[in-house]
């Protein structure tokens, strides 16, 4: 529940900067997604896209996705993002952020190691979005941190974040559609999410 008052709260900041701003355009969509693969994780995701001023884009992405009886993963970025091409049916975004990773054991694996487990980095992001057809809307975008920190990894040496998403959603009524995602996230060799699929709703305005 807290994780889930979290999200809420990141992305009421930034719908509500966007609005004090008079933000351009707003994009948002939440998604409950399932693992496939090893990791076997089940939760939801969230991401918030705000117009700013022309051109320039503030960006929020949040996930919370639990592992069995083993563990739970919150992942949290913020971020910038500006368009460096814009056509009919395509843009494409430039920028990056700072993100924040949670892992928390649970049962057994908890016992004796009572933090937990976190890690904090600047990363830098690439991203699309396309209109394959009528009503359709592509987004996908990947996120590299070179030079993340974990408090948890012995000697804290710092790792690399790798973070990716696409989502492809249908317009069912104005400023309203179902959409289908799939996410992943690696950081260092020994936290990943593994395939993430899901779906849900985006909102557009």
């Amino acid at each position: 529940m807290k994780r889930l008052v979290c999200m809420l709260a990141v992305l009421a900041v930034v719908f509500g900067a966007s609005l004090a701003a008079g933000a351009v355009s707003v994009e948002g969509d939440a998604s409950y997604l399932m693992g496939f693969g090893d990791n076997k994780g089940q939760g939801f995701a969230a991401h918030a896209k705000v117009e700013l001023m022309a051109e320039v884009f503030a960006d929020a992405g949040f996930s919370y996705v639990t592992f069995g009886e083993e563990r739970t993963e919150t992942l949290l970025t913020l971020g910038g993002l500006y368009r460096v091409a814009s056509e009919e049916d395509l843009q494409i975004f430039i920028g990056g952020g700072y993100a924040m990773l949670t892992l928390t054991e649970k049962g057994v694996a908890a016992e004796g190691n009572g933090d937990d487990e976190k890690g904090n980095g600047i990363f830098g992001k690439f991203g699309f979005t396309l209109i394959p057809g009528p009503k359709m809307t592509l987004v996908a975008d990947v996120g590299y941190a070179p030079r993340f920190k974990l408090n948890g990894n012995g000697a804290d040496a710092p790792v690399s974040l790798i973070t990716a998403r696409a989502t492809l959603s249908y317009e069912v009524m104005e400023n309203i559609a179902v959409q289908g995602t799939v996410k992943h996230y690696r950081a260092g060799k020994d936290i990943q999410s593994g395939v993430l699929i899901g779906g849900g709703v985006a909102i557009s305005f």
